[in-house]
């Protein structure tokens, strides 16, 4: 073969290759016409040759250890006088303590990759007891403390934990009986939900109480379709469980329920970044509305009956 072919099978460049042959690594045979013919075996050896120096060893070493590469190994011990044998041992040393170097090395990532890419455990989806409610409440309280809708109903920091605490609180307490209100991990995450022909989802517990939570209550809870359905009323995770999806998978037991009794599911909320979310869990806008500045998008899964 011509030096280009040699060079791209070994992905050396042409000017390395020719240094080769002037250290004496590479002996080509030549052709009638004069020009070199590179052998089949060369491609070996141009690897070989990489292989040591990319280890550390000089050209005037690698020249006399190369015989000893090919199967016998034709040098013999008065070919190799006491400084050559020197040279080699202080190399092959070397070659030790970076090869122990390398495989630390490679013993650090295999264990990290163990840890970012091990299997993420299935959370615990189950249903809620009256056992729950602490954990419950404790999720509900970290996760609404910077949500538009619920800020915007207890707009008062200082007031914030008890009153969300409160109103968690209240609306656990009117669907654990259900048995509609499902947790992830122990209460990591929380959905509520309301079944069909539920007073919950039209908001008929109690009357509309005064300020924000009437007007509340009296726009929205009332352009909640009067055919059965489901009703989202809480979805909640907890802040310290980010990025498990916690929220998406306990969510899916309402649906599932929802879709075994052939009825949409509806919810809504006021955080623009959720309208996205609950689409790709399989929801589309239904009508989007403002009580006072705060804006409110009611979605559901279908168009269900009239």
């Amino acid at each position: 073969m011509r030096i280009g072919e040699l060079s791209a099978r070994t992905g050396t460049p042409a000017r390395l290759l020719r240094y080769y042959e002037e250290q004496g690594l590479l002996t080509p045979a030549r052709r009638d016409n004069g020009y070199r013919d590179y052998g089949e075996h060369l491609v070996d050896r141009v690897l070989q040759i990489r292989g040591l120096l990319e280890a550390g060893l000089p050209t005037r070493l690698i020249k006399d250890v190369l015989p000893c590469l090919d199967n016998p190994c034709s040098i013999t011990m008065s070919d190799a006088g006491p400084e050559v044998v020197a040279l080699l041992r202080h190399e092959r040393d070397r070659m030790d303590a970076r090869i122990a170097c390398l495989s630390r090395n490679r013993d650090a990532i295999d264990a990290y990759l163990s840890k970012v890419t091990s299997p993420v455990s299935q959370p615990s989806i189950r249903v809620a007891t009256p056992a729950d409610r602490e954990a419950v409440v404790a999720t509900f309280v970290a996760a609404f403390a910077a949500d538009p809708g619920v800020r915007w109903l207890l707009p008062d920091d200082e007031t914030y934990p008890a009153e969300a605490a409160a109103m968690a609180g209240q609306l656990f307490d009117l669907r654990v009986g259900r048995d509609t209100v499902w947790i992830a991990d122990g209460g990591a995450a929380v959905a509520m939900w309301d079944p069909p022909r539920s007073p919950a989802g039209k908001g008929a517990e109690h009357p509309p109480p005064p300020g924000r939570f009437g007007r509340y209550q009296a726009v929205v809870h009332k352009r909640m379709p009067s055919f059965p359905h489901w009703y989202l009323g809480v979805l909640a995770s907890h802040p310290d469980h980010r990025g498990r999806r916690l929220g998406r998978t306990v969510m899916a037991a309402g649906l599932a329920r929802a879709a075994a009794d052939g009825l949409p599911a509806y919810l809504e909320t006021s955080n623009p970044r959720n309208v996205d979310v609950y689409r790709s869990a399989g929801f589309e806008v239904a009508e989007h509305l403002t009580v006072d500045d705060l804006p409110v998008w009611i979605m559901t899964t279908g168009e269900g009956r009239s």
